[in-house]
């Protein structure tokens, strides 16, 4: 084995590269926060009921299909959201019509928390739109609400009021607003039946939802005073001013369409099983997945759709859901008399590939597409010099992005007539979850750690760098960054005054790397591996001319590492690869 690293390390590392950055790049951000797109009338939108009355052990608990990492897992946290969240971002998921009932709020706020977490992150995550719930409000509330009175029409709209504020609570950035749902500038509300428990629900009217909502939110949240677009029932009675109507939980089929104020709203459910909560109950089987997929290919089939509303993500009892699930193991009680498949190719996504194919085909998104979030390519490089820079990108566009497809980030040597490097940096299908989902899926970023090495030629070049599929195309945003490659007097006189060497090299992982050099006091040396993670940093105390640094502490693996010494703004970087 050593003999293998010694071979790689004479071929491809030799000569140690030392290097200064001339103008050191910016610190990776503490937000990646985007604003993002609003729908309009016109849009093809891809949402789904989302349902937050679960904890580890209570809310509903009686469904047929268990999730793939099992039902007391369901635990209404934030990382259980974020697990949610990226299984319908993998389905390219554009909207989520949450729950609202007065119970189990907890879980819903979670969400809201898991929510703006990943976007601290740079993820591009479905915007959330009230599905208010009148039965169970109610019913909880032990009366009836009567819309004929102001008072009433108070406390119908506090509902949505609360949603709102728990919403603002966890997402306080100036971007929050772009992810609640919006259509035309307009806050899109969701009412399940209103004929049911809200009493005189015809008197009520547009504007007692608009006037009472810009007054409690819209002096922070301006959205609130451009009006609402209603969505309700198809079949009920319902508001007379309703903008949108569709077969929400309303009826058993597994496609249905309505159209109301000309726009056409198809209700897609994949199957639906209840006979562990009710006696006799009812069953629509999934058949192994097929009847969701002939669903899906009814779209347009007759009429030009807007909308797509699949009956849920992760409604339990009901067994309506598209979440992972197992395939090999359903739950069955005393009074359950069916069978049915899950998945006939025994795939727990069975559902989550089905609906990201179908809306990849509906929706108004582009295949191939990416927007750059945040980069530390420099300004300026020695010749010679080797540095890792950072990108993170995020993907716009519906295709997966793995290594096995040939997608890639690069530098575009057709357009650059001197490159810095290898011109392509590969994505790891064993990192980022890409095992799980498949790959890099719409709205999540990619980071990449790119080696830009200064060319011989001595200039400044203008260089362009993205994401490709290799023999392919090269899709979505360019970084478009001039670099000079420069032997400046100050930059070759801190390499002479900085030059170090670094051996054994190849070290083995329990051994110690020595570091022989001109050291000054306050100067920092600092190890870190291929992706740019830092693994050790040590201030030097005094001036000196030799280091040691045992790796035995750090639990080092076999691989290509960096140091790096700092000084007055100078960095000096050597290669060093570790193996027995």
């Amino acid at each position: 084995m050593k003999a293998v690293f010694t071979r790689i390390f004479q071929s491809l590392v030799l000569p140690i590269l030392l290097s200064v950055s001339i103008n050191l790049p910016g610190q990776y951000p503490d937000s990646l926060m985007t604003g993002d797109y609003n729908f309009e009338v016109t849009s093809h939108v891809v949402g789904t009921a989302m349902f937050h009355w679960y904890t580890a052990y209570g809310g509903q608990v009686s469904g047929p299909w268990i999730p793939l990492e099992g039902r007391e897992n369901w635990t209404g946290d934030a990382d259980f959201w974020k697990r949610m969240i990226k299984q319908s971002m993998a389905a390219n998921i554009d909207v989520y019509y949450v729950h609202l009932i007065p119970q189990i709020e907890q879980p819903r706020i979670h969400l809201f928390q898991a929510l703006y977490e990943l976007r601290v992150e740079g993820w591009d995550v479905p915007k959330v739109c009230p599905f208010f719930d009148p039965l169970i409000t109610y019913t909880i509330q032990g009366s009836n609400v009567d819309v004929s009175t102001e008072a009433g029409k108070d406390e119908l709209v506090s509902h949505y009021i609360r949603f709102y504020e728990q919403y603002y609570s966890k997402n306080q950035d100036e971007y929050a607003d772009d992810y609640i749902y919006t259509i035309d500038g307009k806050v899109v509300l969701d009412t399940w039946h209103v004929h049911i428990n809200i009493i005189n629900y015809a008197q009520i009217t547009r504007y007692d939802f608009e006037s009472r909502l810009s007054t409690s939110l819209g002096p922070e949240h301006p959205v609130f005073y451009n009006g609402i677009r209603m969505i309700t029932n198809a079949i009920s009675p319902s508001y007379a001013f309703a903008d949108e109507k569709v077969h929400q939980f309303e009826v058993h089929e597994y496609y249905i369409e309505n159209e109301h104020n000309s726009i056409v709203s198809a209700q897609i459910k994949p199957g639906y099983w209840d006979q562990n909560v009710r006696n006799p109950g009812y069953i629509m089987p999934r058949d192994g997945g097929s009847k969701y997929k002939t669903a899906w290919n009814q779209v347009n089939a007759s009429l030009p759709v807007n909308r797509i509303y699949i009956e849920s993500f992760n409604e339990y009892d009901e067994g309506s859901g598209i979440y992972a699930a197992k395939t090999d193991e359903v739950y069955y009680n005393d009074i359950n008399t069916s069978t049915d498949t899950w998945s006939a190719s025994d795939d727990p996504y069975e559902y989550i590939k089905t609906t990201a194919l179908g809306a990849a085909g509906f929706n108004d998104d582009d295949e191939l597409n990416a927007k750059i979030l945040w980069h530390n390519i420099p300004d300026a490089i020695i010749p010679g010099d080797t540095f890792i820079a950072t990108v993170v990108v995020r993907n716009t566009g519906n295709a997966q992005w793995n290594d096995a497809n040939g997608f890639k980030f690069g530098e575009n040597e057709s357009l650059d007539p001197v490159v810095f490097g290898p011109t392509r940096y590969l994505i790891d299908d064993t990192k980022d979850e890409i095992p799980v989902y498949g790959g890099i899926f719409r709205g999540r970023t990619k980071t990449f750690n790119i080696e830009i090495i200064g060319p011989d030629t001595i200039g400044s070049f203008v260089t362009h760098w993205g994401m490709l599929k290799e023999n392919v195309a090269w899709f979505g945003e360019t970084v478009t960054k001039t670099i000079t490659s420069s032997l400046s007097a100050d930059v070759k006189q801190a390499m002479v005054h900085k030059e170090f060497k670094v051996y054994p090299n190849p070290v083995s992982p329990g051994g110690t790397i020595q570091i022989d050099g001109e050291f000054r006091k306050n100067d920092r040396a600092v190890l870190i591996n291929i992706n740019g993670n830092k693994i050790h940093e040590q201030i030097i105390h005094a001036d000196l001319k030799h280091l040691s640094l045992p790796l035995k502490p750090y639990q080092i693996v076999e691989g290509l590492y960096f140091i790096q010494l700092i000084s007055n703004n100078n960095i000096q970087t050597g290669k060093i690869l570790v193996g027995n």
